[in-house]
């Protein structure tokens, strides 16, 4: 019954995974010869640069930060952040963070970029959001101009 469960959400993930994939190089503006092969229209979707998508959680109200992702560390973890940043009392939404009262940002291994901000719930001054991100976090620090 589980197992049976599991291969139905896979296939639908699956499902909903190429769509996109087709939307998006349909979006992409290519000019496509309408009798071209299949095989060279799918070598000029390769050739194309796919958007990157970027979606972030919202965490400015109640703890003055703001993570981003994209790339492939959104793309295999979407459905994991989505309910992680829910469970933290953010907002996951399909945009970047925002960026008023930014003091600067952490990027980290995992390609996280933090917004650390000095509005919300907890403000931070830029000293302290600077080592919370190259301590504990080991990032990368780029003051916000």
């Amino acid at each position: 019954m589980i197992t049976s469960r599991l291969v139905t959400l896979a296939t639908l993930a699956a499902l909903v995974a190429s769509h996109a994939t087709l939307a998006c190089s349909r979006s992409e503006g290519v000019d496509q010869d309408p009798h071209a092969t299949a095989a060279s229209s799918s070598s000029l979707t390769t050739k194309a640069a796919l958007p990157s998508r970027t979606s972030s959680c919202d965490r400015v109200t109640g703890q003055s930060v703001c993570s981003e992702y994209s790339g492939s560390y959104l793309a295999q973890n979407e459905a994991v952040l989505s309910s992680s940043c829910g469970k933290l009392s953010g907002a996951f939404v399909g945009a970047e963070c925002p960026n008023t009262s930014v003091l600067g940002s952490c990027t980290l291994a995992t390609g996280e970029v933090r917004k650390f901000y000095a509005s919300g719930g907890a403000p931070y001054d830029a000293t302290r959001a600077e080592k919370e991100c190259t301590g504990p976090y080991k990032g990368k620090w780029t003051t916000f101009r």
